[in-house]
């Protein structure tokens, strides 16, 4: 028998910023929330929702954390240790810088994909899909031969995310809880198991360091698992990990486990209340 909800909904978000003003070739135009509109949705729904923010952005700091300030709203931030430290940048983001500079004839995107047809948004979803179904080191190995070819520098990649000293800050406040996010953003079903334990375990035991705390939470990279991904976690200590759902999920899987628990889409759940707003705003004047 199918349960009813009996908490409210988890809600994932990333950065806090104007989509606008992210490249048109980009994963931020998709997935950054305005702070006018977080506002508005704190505001509105926060009483229902449970807020998490992935990937460990400046501006979860310096945009998100006053909204949170004004409503009293607790929230989960899930660092990518890499992108504090510098060392890694966001698979996405190689892709997409490689696609805006678009060039066929580099031989290290040769070697990832047959460009031949496609515009620069094709480019960056296939540059995107093939980074994301290799190996870490495999992928790592092909981004810095992209990087060093289209003159990308991970200080470039990764200069909109907290420091050390902006993440001692965010983790300090009360409302805040930090979460892992592992240590170089990878699709964790892609690892080899050596590769799990360095994004598992020792990206938890880095950013524990870094905090002197225990962290216990983890939200998967883009959102995906499998049965062999849960047992590392679990065998890494974490108590609680976040899959990635749609809204209509409870109609169609009434439970989860602690390590596949559903978050859903902030910037869609933000777009879908703006499109109530615009439509309420016609009745009315009609």
């Amino acid at each position: 028998m199918s349960r009813k909800p009996t908490q409210p909904a988890i809600y994932f978000g990333h950065g806090v910023a104007d989509p606008m003003s992210a490249p048109e070739i980009s994963s931020d135009r998709l997935t950054h929330v305005h702070p006018d509109d977080l506002d508005s949705f704190v505001r509105r729904y926060g009483r229902y929702a449970v807020l998490t923010f992935d990937d460990g952005y400046a501006d979860n700091l310096l945009a998100a954390l006053p909204i949170l300030e004004r409503y009293e709203q607790r929230a989960t931030v899930f660092v990518t240790t890499g992108f504090v430290a510098r060392r890694h940048a966001l698979l996405a983001r190689v892709a997409a810088a490689v696609a805006r500079r678009l060039d066929w004839e580099r031989a290290s995107m040769r070697d990832l994909i047959d460009s031949s047809g496609l515009d620069a948004p094709g480019v960056y979803a296939a540059l995107r899909d093939r980074l994301k179904t290799m190996t870490v080191a495999d992928r790592l190995a092909a981004q810095q031969a992209l990087m060093r070819d289209y003159d990308l520098s991970t200080a470039q990649l990764t200069a909109d995310y907290l420091d050390r000293a902006q993440l001692d800050r965010l983790a300090a406040h009360e409302l805040i809880t930090i979460g892992a996010h592992t240590a170089s953003h990878p699709d964790l079903r892609y690892c080899t198991d050596t590769e799990l334990v360095d994004e598992l375990v020792d990206a938890r035991r880095e950013l524990e360091s870094w905090l002197g705390r225990a962290v216990d939470t983890l939200a998967y990279p883009f959102g995906d698992t499998d049965a062999r991904v849960r047992r590392a976690a679990a065998r890494a200590g974490y108590r609680r990990a976040y899959v990635t759902e749609t809204p209509n999920w409870r109609s169609r899987i009434p439970f989860y486990r602690r390590l596949d628990m559903p978050r859903i889409d902030l910037s869609g759940e933000v777009r879908r209340m703006r499109r109530r707003d615009r439509k309420h705003t016609r009745q009315a004047s009609g």
